[in-house]
């Protein structure tokens, strides 16, 4: 997800950052998925070092960051889907993170097969019959020999990269920034972040950056603080009543999640209180506007 659309759900999602470590592609790596298998030459490796430049940190290791909705895994299921099944915010602000599924923004268009036969094996796809080769007469070709061959799934793509590479400007450079020293820039502190997944940690560091642009950025910062403090007490009420033991490490990471929030929302508060910038311009008028159009 992008911070704004979180701003754009604050009751549905809880939001958090997520972290992820990213495999750099070297010449001659093969990469295989069943019977598919791609050869990597120095055009594959330039493509992913194309897409890692605006998309990705280097700190030894590639990393990515990103704004993500936080939940309890044992519930298998979306915040946003509704009882029909449907997806309940279709036409409310649906994150374009799930319009671009089962397409990969960080891999290179050619190699866009090798994603859906990744996925198509998961465990997460087994029995939905949504990824299948071949042309179908009731479907429309997503990949076709080296190239995505839906428009929209191309176009969708592409905002998908946009997007992240905004996200930058708005707030994960600064975010890398802040956590490099005790984080990207510790071997030991680094180890955290597991290879193909994601080290979860509270959204503060992201709210307390863009916070400073404004104090109409900071007002929506707050609100968003209240709002997710209601929605983490409700998520760990409902954890409480259903009694499953393999839950108790997610509530205990969102009563960490809550407790940074309050600790940011004091800290906000203070700033408020000191700073006179009510009326003034925006520091950052990029992120005032990025804030103020995800809440209108």
């Amino acid at each position: 997800m992008t911070l704004a659309e979180l701003f754009r759900h604050p009751d549905r999602f809880i939001g958090c950052i997520a972290i992820g470590r990213v495999a750099r592609r070297r010449p001659g790596e093969r990469l295989r998925v069943g019977r598919h298998e791609a050869l990597l030459d120095e055009a594959d490796c330039a493509a992913f070092d194309a897409l890692a430049e605006t998309l990705l940190y280097r700190a030894g290791d590639l990393f990515s960051i990103v704004a993500q909705g936080f939940d309890y895994p044992s519930l298998a299921r979306c915040p946003a889907l509704a009882d029909d099944g449907r997806c309940a915010i279709h036409l409310q602000g649906k994150p374009l993170t799930c319009e671009v599924v089962p397409l990969d923004p960080l891999v290179p268009d050619h190699l866009q097969h090798l994603v859906l036969a990744e996925r198509g094996d998961s465990a997460v796809y087994v029995g939905s019959a949504c990824i299948q080769e071949g042309r179908r007469d009731d479907a429309a070709l997503l990949v076709d020999q080296g190239r995505i061959a839906d428009p929209h799934a191309q176009e969708t793509l592409a905002r998908r990269r946009r997007a992240l590479e905004a996200e930058r400007a708005i707030w994960t450079q600064a975010v890398f920034d802040a956590l490099r020293v005790d984080l990207f820039d510790s071997p030991a502190a680094r180890a955290r972040i597991p290879a193909g997944g994601f080290l979860t940690i509270s959204l503060v560091p992201a709210l307390l950056s863009v916070a400073a642009a404004s104090a109409r950025c900071r007002e929506l910062c707050l609100d968003y603080i209240d709002r997710q403090l209601v929605l983490i007490e409700r998520s760990i009420a409902q954890a409480l009543a259903r009694r499953r033991l393999d839950d108790r490490p997610v509530t205990q990471q969102l009563r960490g999640f809550a407790n940074a929030y309050q600790h940011a929302k004091a800290r906000l508060v203070d700033a408020g209180a000191v700073a006179d910038d009510h009326g003034k311009p925006a520091a950052r008028p990029d992120i005032d506007a990025y804030l103020s159009s995800a809440v209108q």
